[in-house]
């Protein structure tokens, strides 16, 4: 509860949907669905936020484009909302740095292929919004990009998929089967 209750990169008091959806710590999949205004964007920042106090926690939120991301009110300018003077925006980069080192980075997965551009790279949360934009092969490929050291700061930070959306899309009534 300290990453939700006592956590300073969360500007304000998560209602009891969001706050479910941020204690599910253990499991490694979550999906907030919703329609528009049922706080999924804000869950999505705040659950990227949870370990920000931890040395080299490294976290990605997706859109389809870097468009959906910029769009007023959407997940970028919220995001200088909450954290602009607390910490660092690269804008080339599209990329938070706060003073622990943690990073929260902003991507896109318009087409199949596009997953590839996160081949190599180690995150301990990844926040798709508007999962049903996406196809269940983007969405299994990013399960192999959720990794942590064995032992150091990262070891206790659990792994976590996120995903918020809407009904509808290409996405939508496929499962992903265990």
């Amino acid at each position: 509860m300290r990453t939700v209750d006592r956590n300073p990169w969360i500007p304000h008091v998560p209602h009891p949907k969001q706050r479910l959806f941020l204690l599910l710590g253990d499991a490694a999949e979550v999906l907030y669905g919703g329609g528009a205004g049922s706080g999924k964007s804000d869950a999505t920042l705040m659950a990227a936020a949870q370990y920000l106090d931890v040395p080299g926690y490294s976290a990605l939120i997706l859109r389809s484009t870097f468009s959906d991301l910029m769009q007023p009110d959407a997940l970028i300018p919220r995001s200088k909302d909450w954290w602009m003077g607390k910490a660092d925006w690269s804008q080339q980069n599209k990329r938070w740095t706060f003073p622990s080192g943690a990073t929260i980075t902003f991507g896109y997965l318009g087409h199949d292929d596009d997953v590839h551009q996160y081949q190599g790279a180690a995150y301990q949360f990844i926040g798709i919004d508007e999962l049903t934009q996406h196809t269940e092969y983007r969405y299994r490929y990013l399960f192999s990009r959720l990794r942590r050291p064995m032992s150091g700061p990262l070891a206790n930070v659990p792994l976590r998929m996120r995903g918020a959306s809407n009904p509808g899309n290409v996405g939508h009534g496929q499962r992903r089967d265990e």
